[in-house]
C-alpha cells in the first residue's frame, strides 16, 4: 500500500479464531526510502475478542443410558 505524506488509509484486517481465548498478534508498517528519506516504521499490537460462537457441526447420536 501507498500512503502519502500527511495522508492516511484504513487497512481492514480480517481474523478468524479457532479458539475461545483471545489472540495477539503485531502489525509491522515498514517503509520504503524515498529520495534518500526514509519514513517511520510503524508497529501496531492487534489483540481478537471473541464475540461470536457458531458450532460447526451438530451430531445426533442414541444410545442407552445403562446396560446391565
Amino acid at each position: 500500500i501507498i500512503i502519502l505524506p500527511r495522508r492516511q488509509t484504513s487497512i481492514n484486517v480480517e481474523f478468524t479464531s479457532r479458539f475461545l481465548r483471545p489472540a495477539e498478534a503485531v502489525l509491522l508498517l515498514i517503509s520504503k526510502s524515498v529520495g534518500g528519506i526514509d519514513g517511520a516504521t510503524l508497529t501496531f499490537s492487534l489483540k481478537s475478542e471473541v464475540k461470536y460462537i457458531e458450532p460447526a457441526d451438530i451430531l445426533k447420536c442414541k444410545s442407552p443410558c445403562y446396560e446391565l
